[in-house]
């Protein structure tokens, strides 16, 4: 065999025939051989796979990258929908802040109004700490409308459910076609001061009193020198106590008569197109006492559920420049 170290095993095989002995012998030597062998080919394999698009290391770092990606795009969602959320509350806040600045004038008309402007809420695009200061500034506004509102009314003309404070239809059904203030009626198509607010709304709809009060005045003006009241047609005038008074125009009927008491809610008329108007609508006026007398202010100044863009400056103007030849309400008989 010519072996020239001792064997560790060796494997014989016989053939049943009597053939020639095959033998397998392994030594000391050829086992350091294979075992290095077998070294060299995982070295080999390790280090092409090291060298790879994604190697070794990429295969396993791949799941713990995927899981965080994944753990990376919830928290990215969740902190979207807790901004996009926050951003929600900020503009409901806005619209609390904004009625109860209105309610502030309401309940104590001849006072500044607390809080100042209620800032625009932020963008979308806003983040959280935008939001955040846009929030924190909006603290000290609401405990001065608190401070305000939780008081007791001082200052009002008439009693608190006297206040023409309600819609006068219900707003879910009506359009506001012509705001108070200065405007081009479509009849003439010059520019005229409109004195109260005109709203469109089916035929029919019901017309209620905003609060409560006694009726001054229910029909139809046929005197000439009440000429701008011919306009409005059908008309309701109620007395609200201390020179505040409400004029409904346009109804289709009256059903209420002079003298007779009212509180919020009393069906006063309905929607018509009596006078000048295209379209079934209810014309709505506040007269308020200021200068002396009984004059048109904008109802959105109390009635909330009317829109109003800038309080501030309509509460520096109530007439909002209106000019000083209004229909005076005596023309009907009212003092």
């Amino acid at each position: 065999m010519g072996l020239t170290e001792e064997p560790l095993w060796e494997l014989q095989w016989h053939p049943g025939g009597g053939g020639r002995v095959r033998r397998a012998v392994l030594t000391r030597r050829g086992l350091r051989r294979a075992i290095a062998g077998l070294v060299a080919i995982g070295v080999l394999v390790l280090g092409m796979l090291g060298i790879l698009p994604i190697g070794l290391r990429g295969v396993f770092a791949r799941f713990t990258v995927d899981a965080a990606k994944k753990e990376n795009r919830a928290l990215k969602k969740d902190h979207e929908e807790a901004l996009d959320s926050a951003l929600g509350m900020a503009a409901v806040l806005r619209h609390r802040l904004l009625l109860a600045r209105r309610l502030a004038w309401v309940t104590a008309p001849g006072e500044v109004l607390p809080a100042g402007p209620i800032a625009a809420t932020p963008g979308t695009a806003a983040g959280e700490a935008e939001v955040l200061a846009w929030l924190e500034a909006r603290l000290p506004q609401l405990d001065a409308l608190t401070d305000r509102l939780s008081g007791a009314p001082a200052g009002l003309p008439c009693p608190l459910a006297s206040l023409p404070t309600a819609p006068p239809v219900d707003m879910r059904q009506a359009v506001p076609v012509a705001p108070f203030g200065q405007h081009t009626s479509p009849f003439t198509g010059k520019s005229e001061s409109h004195h109260g607010v005109t709203l469109a709304a089916p035929r029919g709809e019901p017309v209620v009193a905003p609060g409560a009060g006694k009726v001054a005045f229910a029909g139809a003006v046929r005197e000439r020198r009440a000429n701008e009241w011919t306009r409005f047609g059908t008309i309701v005038v109620v007395d609200h106590g201390g020179s505040v008074f409400t004029v409904y125009g346009h109804l289709g009927e009256a059903t209420v008569k002079k003298g007779q008491a009212v509180t919020r809610g009393t069906r006063l008329g309905k929607v018509g197109m009596t006078g000048w108007t295209r379209v079934p609508a209810l014309y709505y006026e506040v007269r308020w006492p200021r200068l002396g007398g009984h004059t048109p202010i904008d109802p959105a100044l109390l009635c909330l559920a009317l829109p109003l863009d800038d309080l501030d400056a309509r509460v520096a103007d109530p007439r909002a420049g209106l000019p000083a030849d209004f229909a005076d309400l005596s023309h009907l008989g009212v003092r």
